[in-house]
């Protein structure tokens, strides 16, 4: 069976919900590559978005529009000239990326309780996060840089710090010479994010609820910072000094590249993705080299490395404005809704254990999320102010 049949064949399995878990990450793991499906994604998410206002089983109009679609695109790779085999792959991505996030595979689970209709239940709904972060100078001074005017905002030393615009700090350091080390640190709050200009030049982008601590100017023969939570950073090279970001506990050491580090203290592990350049990763006398394409993840308690192929695309969807779920618990999405949305987390039985798949705006407001992750039917959810409750 040729490649191009057998990925039809499993899709067709796919939609009638006949797939092994092996077989499904096969498909999924090959159709998402194709960065084509991730544009047309949106599209397909707005079509649906009057199917899955509401809980039900599989809706057999849903999937038959769905297969339809792919139909017409399948059939028309027989005319190359208008629609290559690649036209099929950018419709199916996109498809498959919903289908497992779960709009068209489970029955959702049948409850010992009257559940509330979706609109009632998410009728106190939650927008979404935005420009926010408190910059807490060398004397303690703090400034709300979301509420502050574009322009200067102070000086440290020689160091000029400008805010560009609202989301973009820029520090500017014409000498070093002898200036004495000063720290300022960029701490984002649950809800929020933003990206700082080192004073090297290095580009920060900083997560919800995250903070770097950094010198006004850089000296000596090493740029040191300290992260907590979660930051993407693009280093500025130079070869003379090692960039070095210290994050629980674990070293990352670079010359100039392009890296994610996950450090939250609410996470098993800290992981660093790298995506240009090379980067070391040190810790308890212990050390990885990584190569762009790998993740290198610190588990905390046993205090050990493990390098893999990363998913580049998971690994800084934040940073491009979504939430992309690739076999990730529902605890783990969680906590990043938390920490996004700025809302508490309730359980109201055990978390269940079910691998979810799945991308969405973290633009939106927060029901489109839990929108997705109940279609999957591994729980429902209720908006209470800033509490979520999770039910099965």
């Amino acid at each position: 069976m040729t490649p191009k049949k057998n990925y039809q064949l499993l899709l067709n399995k796919y939609l009638l919900n006949e797939c092994t878990p092996a077989e499904a990450e096969e498909l999924f793991n090959h159709l998402k590559k194709d960065e084509a499906g991730r544009l047309l994604l949106k599209n397909l998410q707005t079509s649906f978005n009057k199917e899955i206002n509401e809980p039900r089983s599989i809706n057999p109009v849903i999937s038959n529009n769905v297969w339809q679609k792919l139909e017409a695109n399948i059939s028309s790779e027989q005319q190359p000239k208008s629609y290559p085999f690649k036209k099929w792959i950018s419709v199916a991505a996109a498809a498959i990326i919903l289908l497992t996030a779960g709009l068209f595979l489970y029955k959702p689970k049948p409850h010992n309780y009257q559940l509330a209709s979706r609109k009632e239940r998410f009728k106190n709904d939650i927008a979404p996060g935005s420009n926010k972060a408190v910059l807490t100078l060398a004397n303690g001074q703090t400034i709300i840089l979301n509420q502050a005017k574009n322009g200067l905002i102070t000086k440290q030393g020689q160091t000029t710090i400008n805010k560009i615009n609202n989301g973009l700090l820029s520090y500017k350091a014409p000498n070093a010479g002898n200036a004495p080390v000063q720290y300022n640190t960029v701490s984002t709050p649950r809800g929020g994010e933003y990206q700082v200009i080192l004073p090297d030049g290095t580009a920060v982008w900083l997560n919800a609820a995250s903070s770097l601590k950094f010198p006004t100017v850089f000296t000596g023969t090493e740029r040191d910072v300290e992260l907590t939570g979660e930051a993407y950073f693009e280093v500025a090279k130079n070869k003379a000094m090692p960039f070095k970001v210290m994050a629980n506990k674990v070293q990352v050491e670079v010359l100039g590249t392009h890296f994610n580090v996950n450090a939250y203290d609410d996470e098993d592990a800290l992981k660093t993705t790298l995506l240009e350049g090379s980067v070391k990763l040190t810790s308890n006398g212990g050390q990885v080299m990584l190569q762009p394409g790998q993740q290198g993840s610190f588990n905390k308690q046993a205090g050990s490395f493990r390098v893999i192929k990363a998913d580049v695309d998971e690994a800084v969807a934040w940073k491009n404005g979504n939430f992309m779920f690739a076999s990730e618990d529902i605890q783990s999405i969680l906590r990043k809704v938390s920490r996004w949305y700025n809302v508490d987390i309730v359980y109201q039985d055990n978390a269940p254990k079910k691998a979810i798949w799945g991308t969405v705006s973290k633009f939106d407001n927060v029901s489109e999320v839990l929108k997705v992750v109940e279609l999957t039917g591994v729980a429902h959810f209720t908006i209470d102010g800033r509490r979520i409750t999770v039910m099965k």
